[in-house]
């Protein structure tokens, strides 16, 4: 059997009460084809429609329409959470004839799918145009089946190549927006980690994600500071926080002393991971309490308007 990696169309069909899949065989005529990978049901959703419920609801009916767009998963190169994709979109009703591979069949009606080739015939090619990447729903539940369009590639055949995020893990992170940080070192700084941060969820790496959240509060420290904390250590600058929080002294982001507490809980348990701590100490931190730092690093990014509540 044919497998759909490099197909630019396919079609699918119905046969004895199943779904046919079908892609052009060497000899022209399509042959029955299987996909190694999930082919998803998806639609796609400008930034303003994934932020009103009205957009939310509509995209949830429409996928469980006749003829949403599909998305041929591939492996990612980003690894986890991230996940990349073909999108194909139905062209039209053919009649076609087909082979199982050893027999020719009598003519079927089949939905022709064609690969996405010209980004701008499709609604994201203009939110990418603008600087404003949207997103594909793949299931009609919650958060967890929005994806975030983060990156657009195009393989030798022309196909665009779609790398995207989850919105929501199944853990509860949300969905950070940086942009508004002016510094660009520091902002890309916090996009890496913040990226990081999901990694090592994802692939419970519990001790690397207690270093990954800790470098995620001390960009935020460093942002809160403006341009006054020179070389200060994190202790130094989260210190200095501290003060002008006492003194009602104001702060380039909105941190509280919640927040404040938040962190310096970061900052200690990071340097419980130290081997000179450890081998004082006598023990690890456990991971249970080490996946903790999740919930705190959330609640201060949600402090600082940084991430969706």
């Amino acid at each position: 059997m044919n497998g759909l990696d490099g197909a630019m169309k396919f079609y699918i069909a119905e046969w004895h009460g199943a779904p046919l899949l079908l892609v052009h065989s060497v000899g022209g005529i399509p042959e029955v084809a299987t996909a190694s990978r999930p082919l998803l049901r998806v639609i796609y959703l400008s930034p303003e429609s994934a932020a009103s419920g009205q957009g939310m609801a509509q995209a949830k009916a429409e996928i469980q329409g006749p003829y949403p767009w599909l998305l041929l998963t591939m492996p990612c190169p980003d690894g986890p959470p991230y996940r990349s994709g073909v999108i194909f979109r139905r062209n039209q009703t053919v009649h076609i004839n087909w082979t199982d591979g050893r027999h020719g069949k009598p003519v079927i009606a089949a939905e022709e799918y064609l690969a996405a080739v010209t980004l701008s015939m499709y609604p994201w090619g203009n939110d990418l145009t603008r600087g404003a990447p949207g997103y594909f729903l793949s299931g009609p539940s919650e958060a967890s089946t929005l994806w975030k369009i983060r990156r657009v590639e195009f393989d030798m055949a022309g196909r665009q190549i779609f790398t995207m995020s989850p919105v929501q893990l199944a853990s509860g992170l949300p969905e950070v927006d940086f942009s508004s940080i002016a510094d660009d070192i520091l902002r890309q700084k916090l996009e890496a980690d913040w990226s990081e941060v999901q990694r090592c969820l994802a692939g419970n790496i519990a001790f690397s994600l207690i270093t990954a959240t800790k470098n995620v509060a001390e960009s935020l420290v460093l942002v809160a500071l403006g341009n006054s904390p020179g070389r200060m250590t994190f202790d130094q600058s989260l210190t200095e926080v501290g003060e002008r929080l006492k003194v009602k002294q104001s702060l380039a982001l909105p941190l509280d002393f919640l927040a404040y507490h938040l962190m310096s809980k970061l900052r200690i348990l990071h340097g419980q991971c130290h081997s000179d701590r450890v081998v004082i100490s006598g023990r690890l931190v456990e991971p249970e309490f080490a996946l903790t730092v999740v919930a705190d690093l959330v609640q201060v990014l949600r402090s600082t308007g940084l991430a969706r509540r």
